[in-house]
């Protein structure tokens, strides 16, 4: 039995009219009026006396009334508690990132939102585009900072945050201009960055063996590293505006022409929709955000 219909009933004879409880509880008046029937049918009595001055409870609604408000009032202790259970079991997030988003946008989305949720813990694990998307997917993070690839959302849902900016990275005495043409890179030997930055990067040229595409040596380092090769002659990189931002060497960071960037946002899995630890650090991940840049906007 449906203690909604039960509620319903309840309000209707305060009220003393369907109409009204109807308009006070979102339905038609044709639709409570169903629902009062299939109550009364699922209970095989008679519980209200309908008339033109409205309605009142019948003589076994009377007798019926104490145990009708023990079962509303259960149902309704019964949500609270379930919904203290998802609290409790969500007082903790696990949180995916990139290295540059943990290192220059996690800390102040971190600290804002301690603030607002004191009592929700929060842990980060690094990672690439990969292992991100599938951590989402298989349960082991709550949400991760990625950047956006069709190829990758099945089952799940993406937040768009900002776009990143990617740069020619080069070496610092190499003459140019203010831009990098992208057909320039097909005369180069390139670095391509590890944990899966290939597929930021690939779309620039065309893909591997597009028109543009350089010479391609895949590396398993990190950014540091890679900028220090570029550094000392080994090639040409592209990384984007996050990572090259406070990053130290001898090189020089340009736009690319035509430009490009990635878009980052947060992956989150289509069954967390209903978390509401996860609802609000997405909501202040996105205020953060729009406090840092907004000068630059």
């Amino acid at each position: 039995m449906d203690s909604k219909k039960c509620a319903a009933l309840l309000r209707a004879v305060e009220l003393g009219s369907l109409t009204a409880a109807a308009a006070e509880l979102g339905y038609t008046q044709a639709g409570l009026t169903n629902m009062m029937n299939a109550l009364e049918t699922e209970l095989g009595v008679s519980l209200l006396v309908r008339s033109r001055g409205g309605v009142r409870l019948s003589a076994a609604g009377r007798r019926l009334l104490p145990q009708l408000k023990e079962f509303v009032l259960a149902a309704e202790a019964l949500e609270r508690g379930a919904e203290a259970l998802k609290t409790e079991g969500a007082s903790s997030l696990r949180v995916g990132a990139y290295s540059s988003v943990a290192r220059h946008w996690l800390p102040s989305i971190l600290a804002e939102f301690r603030r607002e949720c004191p009592e929700i813990d929060v842990s980060v694990v690094m990672g690439g585009n990969g292992d991100l998307h599938q951590s989402v997917r298989d349960g082991t993070l709550d949400c991760a900072f990625a950047s956006f690839h069709s190829s990758l959302q099945s089952g799940l849902n993406f937040l768009p945050l900002r776009k990143d900016p990617l740069l020619a990275v080069l070496p610092a005495g190499r003459e140019s201009g203010e831009a990098f043409p992208v057909s320039a890179f097909a005369r180069e030997e390139f670095l391509m960055p590890s944990l899966g930055f290939d597929l930021d990067i690939l779309p620039v040229f065309g893909g591997e063996h597009g028109a543009d595409a350089p010479q391609l040596r895949y590396t398993n380092l990190d950014d540091a590293a890679i900028v220090s090769m570029v550094e000392h002659g080994l090639g040409l990189t592209i990384l984007s505006e996050l990572v090259m931002k406070s990053m130290n060497g001898e090189v020089k960071a340009l736009p690319l022409s035509p430009p490009a960037w990635r878009e980052i946002g947060i992956l989150t899995a289509r069954r967390q929709q209903e978390s509401r630890s996860l609802a609000r650090f997405l909501r202040c991940a996105e205020a953060t955000l729009h406090k840092m840049y907004r000068a630059e906007d």
